[in-house]
């Protein structure tokens, strides 16, 4: 059985649960994050891989951060083999997007490709990402995205649950003022963070990112946590999503940030960004 030779197939490889666990309180709270390769741009011909989601879902760099990904077995996932990064404190690898607006966040998750771990997992790139001038990005086009819903996933096999809906606000226009459009589909707490796809001119490119969804009698409302208080309320079939515009903009820091970090650490001679990852 091969897997992951459709982009439909290959997207289970590009997410991952993240567990943020909150020592003040004892609790943890849970939600979506995807891997993205970036070039450093400094000649080195190097990537550094970041893990995005919300701010929201990140919570407090200082907390203990968990995630995990299948280990590879030659050139396919050795299903219920998993293994867990866990830190206790990701600040040094932490980086918010230059907006403090914007809900949008990552880490520098760089190890996740040592050999010496061999993990099977796939990546984003910023020729994925749609610069929303296509003419055919438009109300009622069909989208779909890959996450962990109120904390559903296939446990045995380590994989996401993908979703399906469609545009319901004018996409090039900025919903509420904000670099944000909504979509029609089932959102729930878990799904923050979950990228967002459509097919456009035959190629699949990553439009937004799941950030809110809409409660019945209610204000837009924030998705990380499983929360009893939560559960009890309605959903209204609508979920807002940031653009993936702000996903270029985050990726512009991290990078500079990391290059910084490497050329400190290394007294600007090297770019060995195994030096600084988490």
């Amino acid at each position: 059985m091969i897997i992951g030779k459709k982009f439909e197939e290959e997207v289970f490889f590009t997410t991952t649960r993240i567990t943020i666990k909150k020592k003040s309180e004892n609790s943890s709270s849970i939600g979506t994050g995807f891997l993205f390769s970036a070039s450093l741009n400094d000649g080195s011909g190097k990537n550094v891989i970041l893990l995005i989601s919300n701010k929201h879902v990140f919570t407090n760099p200082t907390e203990q951060i968990s995630f995990s990904f299948n280990v590879k077995n030659e050139h396919q996932p050795d299903f219920g083999n998993i293994y867990t990064f866990q830190s206790e404190d990701f600040s040094g690898n932490y980086f918010e997007h230059p907006d403090p607006n914007i809900d949008l966040a990552c880490i520098n998750a760089s190890a996740i490709s040592k050999p010496n771990l061999n993990i099977y997992y796939k990546t984003l790139n910023s020729g994925m990402v749609s610069d929303f001038t296509d003419e055919n990005l438009v109300p009622g086009l069909d989208v779909w995205f890959v996450g962990y819903p109120e904390n559903r996933f296939d446990v045995t096999n380590n994989l996401p649950l993908l979703r399906r809906g469609y545009i319901s606000s004018l996409p090039k226009i900025n919903f509420n003022s904000k670099s944000q459009f909504v979509i029609d589909a089932q959102v729930f707490q878990g799904s923050s963070g979950s990228p967002v796809f459509a097919s456009l001119n035959n190629h699949y490119k990553l439009i937004g990112v799941v950030t809110q969804t809409m409660i019945k009698h209610g204000k837009l409302q924030s998705i990380p946590t499983i929360h009893s208080e939560y559960i009890v309320q309605q959903t209204l079939g609508l979920g807002i999503v940031l653009k993936s515009t702000l996903i270029e903009e985050l990726v512009d820091l991290a990078v500079s940030r990391v290059i910084e970090h490497i050329r400190v650490r290394n007294g600007a001679k090297s770019n060995n960004i195994d030096s600084d990852i988490l």
